[in-house]
C-alpha cells in the first residue's frame, strides 16, 4: 500500500476536498505534510468552494433556549432529512456575561451564517462575536468606535469574494447622554452611522448611505454576497435596503403596495419576504402573503408566490424556507417546529421542539474557515 507521503499532492487534495471537516481535524496528524495541506488557506477556500458546489455538507442551524437551563443553545439538523443531532452546544457563553451585579441575562440573536462561520450579537449592546461551532474559534469583535451612547439598529455578516474577506455591517444610532425616551424619537431627531467590521483589518471603518431605520421585525436577509433589511425613512416610508459587501453600496427596493408586518428570509438565493395581511378589516383573521423579490431595487419585480391561512396564520410563525417553496413555521405557544407545503397545503410536525420567542433557524455548513485574528480563542 502506498503511503501518504508517496502519493501526488494533486491526488491527495482532491480526495481529501471530499471529507468532512471533522475527518480533516484528526487527519492533520497523519504527517507534517498533511497538515500544511489542511490548513493552508489555499485548501481551506478550494473546501468551501467544493462544499458550495455540491451541497454535501450543509445543513440547518437550530439557535434555541434550553429549557432547563435556560441558556441558548444551537443544535445541528441535517439538510436533506430534517433529522436533528441528539447533541447540542452552547453558544460561547463567557463572552456574553452581564457586568451588572444583578443584570438580566442578555438576548443572544443569530445574525447570521457564511462559510462556516456565526455571527453572534447581544441584543442592546455592543457585544459581537464571530464562532466557528465545527472547529470551536470564537472571535471577540472589538466594539464600534462610534461611542458609548449608541444603540445597534440593525446588523448584517456576509463575505466578499473581492478580498476573501468576511465582514459585518451595523447601523448604530448615536444620541446624547441625557437624549430621555430614546425609544420613542423620531428617526429624524437621531443621528445614524454606517459601519463596516474587517475580519482581515480587526477594524471598523465608516460607510456612506442613505439615513434609514432598520426594522427590527426580522434579521437580516443574506444572498450571495448581498445582505438585505427592511428599512423606513423619516416620511415611514418602508422598503428593503441591500448592501453589496464587495462594493460596498447601498440599494432600496420599495415594497409592494398595501403590504403590512412585514419580515424577510432568503428563497432560492433571491430575497423572500413574508407579510401578515388581515383577512377582514377588524383583523379578527389574519394571512401570510409570500413574496419573491426577482431583482434588488426594481419595485415591480416582487412576485406574490402564494399564501398561508388564515387557519395557519394565528398561531404559527415563519422561520425561513427549505426545498420547493416549503416553509418553516414555529408553534408560537410551544416552539414547535412544521414544514409546510404551498402546493399541498399540508403541515408536517418535525418532532422538534424549543422557545418560541428565542428560536432561529439558519442555513449553516461546516467549514475549516479561521477566526483567528487579534483577539481570538479556542474554546
Amino acid at each position: 500500500m502506498m503511503m501518504a507521503n508517496e502519493l501526488p499532492e494533486d491526488l491527495v487534495t482532491q480526495i481529501l476536498l471530499w471529507l468532512p471537516v471533522v475527518s480533516l481535524l484528526r487527519f492533520k496528524c497523519v504527517c507534517k505534510s498533511w497538515y500544511a495541506l489542511i490548513t493552508h488557506q489555499n485548501f481551506v477556500r478550494k473546501h468551501v468552494l467544493h462544499n458550495n458546489n455540491n451541497n454535501s455538507n450543509t445543513h440547518l442551524l437550530l439557535k434555541t433556549s434550553n429549557k432547563t437551563m435556560d441558556d441558548y443553545v444551537v443544535s445541528t439538523i441535517s439538510y436533506e432529512e430534517l433529522q436533528i443531532s441528539p447533541l447540542t452546544q452552547p453558544l460561547p457563553p463567557q463572552y456574553f456575561r452581564n457586568d451588572e451585579p444583578f443584570g438580566e441575562k442578555f438576548s443572544i440573536s443569530v445574525v447570521g451564517s457564511c462559510n462556516g462561520l456565526v455571527c453572534l450579537h447581544a441584543y442592546d449592546t455592543l457585544k459581537v462575536v464571530i464562532w466557528n461551532p465545527t472547529i470551536r474559534e470564537t472571535k471577540v469583535v472589538p466594539e464600534s468606535p462610534a461611542g458609548y451612547c449608541t444603540r445597534i439598529q440593525g446588523m448584517g455578516f456576509g463575505f466578499d469574494a473581492k478580498t476573501n474577506d468576511y465582514k459585518i455591517i451595523h447601523f448604530v444610532s448615536m444620541y446624547e447622554p441625557n437624549f430621555d425616551d430614546y425609544v420613542m424619537k423620531d428617526v429624524k431627531e437621531i443621528i445614524y452611522q454606517k459601519e463596516v467590521y474587517s475580519l482581515s483589518t480587526d477594524s471598523w471603518r465608516k460607510v456612506d448611505g442613505t439615513q434609514c431605520f432598520i426594522s427590527e421585525t426580522g434579521p437580516m436577509a443574506y444572498t450571495t454576497g448581498m445582505g438585505s433589511w427592511l428599512a423606513y425613512d423619516h416620511d415611514q416610508d418602508s422598503f428593503v435596503l441591500s448592501f453589496d459587501m464587495s462594493d460596498e453600496v447601498f440599494l432600496k427596493t420599495p415594497l409592494p403596495d398595501n403590504v403590512t408586518e412585514q419580515s424577510l428570509f432568503v428563497l432560492n438565493e433571491s430575497i423572500a419576504m413574508v407579510a401578515l395581511m388581515p383577512v377582514d378589516e377588524r383583523w379578527r383573521e389574519i394571512r401570510y402573503d409570500i413574496w419573491l423579490l426577482l431583482k434588488v431595487g426594481v419595485k415591480d419585480s416582487w412576485n406574490r408566490l402564494f399564501t398561508i391561512g388564515p387557519s395557519f396564520a394565528r398561531i404559527h410563525q415563519p422561520l425561513g424556507f427549505w426545498k420547493n417553496d416549503t416553509m418553516f413555521l414555529n408553534k408560537i405557544d410551544n416552539g414547535q417546529l412544521f414544514l409546510y407545503d404551498p402546493s399541498t397545503k399540508q403541515m408536517t410536525d418535525l418532532q422538534i421542539h424549543g422557545h418560541s420567542n428565542s428560536m432561529q433557524l439558519v442555513t449553516y455548513m461546516e467549514t475549516l474557515v479561521s477566526v483567528k485574528g487579534g483577539n481570538e480563542s479556542e474554546e
